[in-house]
């Protein structure tokens, strides 16, 4: 596959988080795409099956059009995919408003972010286009893989340049945000939210995946400590309006209208205090 300004791999990193589901690469059936997907299966160490084989649980595919994620225990369900094109990312859109709570969390002098635990990258993607320069981390390789196709097919179709403003990292944040340098003036954390008690058909089958590839973030607190002893100034946490804070007593919380962004201001800025 062609080299991505959204994606590398780490060289200091661990080995990257595996899912305990079977995972296998595949191709839409068309010959022409068989050894872009076989690349692919060697960069995320993965087997390269048949498309719909019956011995695995989830098959991530290769077609023209995008790279999907399937699951092949139930036909039903459709294919998820990174797609950005739901989202209004003209300059001046209420996404990209920097009076909206995710903007005014990070503060008027952050410049530099690092998305220590970015997903499907929508969050990075629109601090990177409201003008933040973010080195984005997310550990699952697959879910990275998808982040990554989604990027590339939104610069591709937009002409949205992202060079030089977003880069994906494959990787545990815990072990490559002690070698980041310089330290970046915030972290922003989004672990996943705790599950609801009472489970809903109404959870989206995208974030029921990503659960299912990433766990249930028990580290977020570690992962928190850590944060704060690395970034300039300030932590940014993502949490349910409903959710208690990750950590006690944040600096300030800032509400939208279903999350809250907690702020957590850097260690060595407690002791300026």
């Amino acid at each position: 596959m062609a080299p991505s300004p959204f994606h590398r791999l780490s060289a200091t990193a661990p080995h990257p988080h595996r899912a305990t589901a079977r995972i296998a690469v595949g191709f839409n059936g068309d010959a022409t795409l068989k050894s872009r997907a076989g690349e692919l299966a060697r960069e995320l160490e993965l087997p390269l099956a048949t498309t719909g084989a019956a011995d695995c649980d989830l098959q991530l595919v290769l077609t023209a059009e995008h790279l999907e994620l399937r699951d092949c225990r139930d036909v039903r369900l459709g294919p998820v995919l990174v797609e950005f094109s739901h989202l209004d990312l003209r300059p001046y859109s209420a996404n990209l408003s920097r009076r909206q709570p995710l903007a005014r969390a990070f503060g008027k002098k952050t410049r530099v972010i690092v998305d220590a635990t970015a997903g499907y990258a929508q969050d990075a993607l629109l601090l990177a286009l409201m003008g933040f320069r973010v080195t984005a981390i997310e550990r699952s390789p697959v879910v990275a893989a998808l982040a990554r196709d989604g990027l590339e097919r939104l610069a591709a179709q937009t002409g949205t340049t992202l060079t030089g403003r977003l880069e994906l990292v494959n990787g545990d944040a815990r072990a490559l945000l002690p070698a980041i340098a310089p330290r970046p003036d915030a972290i922003y954390l989004d672990p996943m939210f705790p599950p609801k008690r009472r489970k809903s058909a109404a959870v989206k089958k995208e974030m029921r995946l990503l659960r299912e590839l990433v766990g249930d973030d028990t580290d977020a607190p570690e992962l928190l400590e850590i944060s704060r002893g690395i970034a300039r100034d300030r932590v940014v946490v993502k949490r349910p309006d409903d959710a208690p804070p990750l950590a006690p007593d944040p600096s300030m919380s800032l509400t939208g209208k279903l999350v809250r962004y907690d702020v957590y201001l850097a260690r060595n800025q407690e002791l300026k205090k």
